[in-house]
């Protein structure tokens, strides 16, 4: 039972910080032992990025994770302060790359019209092409968001 939990912990760790669930602030231990306070961002750790400068500097080079790692920094203020505006078209190319992290994350900008106008038949694309990719969620938001646009029942 222990390999079958070891095996299935990396790929947990992995999907909560592509998720962007996982992002805190800590104290860095670093065997040096400076212990000097920084933000700790998992999905910029996951995607190979230092930090936000190589981030976007690694989704012009055409790395979708790091497009999405970068809108996430903008998007929720780590390290820089907040700012949907800048973090759309980073999700926005990481799903012309076919990442479906970043076409998620651009339709809720869209539907929420945060950082965006709001914009609920483009998000219903940005879904439904997520919804291609094989998530049900976005398939069921997708549909919620009907062919007209808004949300549909009560």
């Amino acid at each position: 039972m222990t390999n079958t939990l070891e095996r299935r912990t990396p790929r947990v760790l992995i999907l909560l910080g592509a998720l962007g669930v996982a992002a805190c602030s800590g104290t860095d231990t670093a065997p040096h032992g400076r212990g000097v306070d920084k933000p700790i961002d998992v999905a910029s750790i996951i995607a190979g990025c230092k930090d936000l400068d190589d981030c976007n500097r690694q989704c012009t080079e055409k790395s979708p994770g790091s497009c999405v790692s970068a809108g996430r920094l903008y998007e929720f203020g780590h390290g820089v302060p907040s700012d949907a505006v800048r973090a759309f078209p980073l999700y926005e190319r990481a799903c012309d790359f076919k990442y479906a992290g970043g076409c998620y994350n651009a339709a809720v900008l869209l539907e929420a019209g945060k950082g965006v106008q709001r914009n609920p038949a483009r998000a219903r694309e940005f879904y439904a092409k997520v919804c291609q990719m094989g998530s049900k969620t976005s398939c069921e938001k997708a549909r919620a968001l009907g062919s007209g646009g808004e949300h549909e029942g009560p």
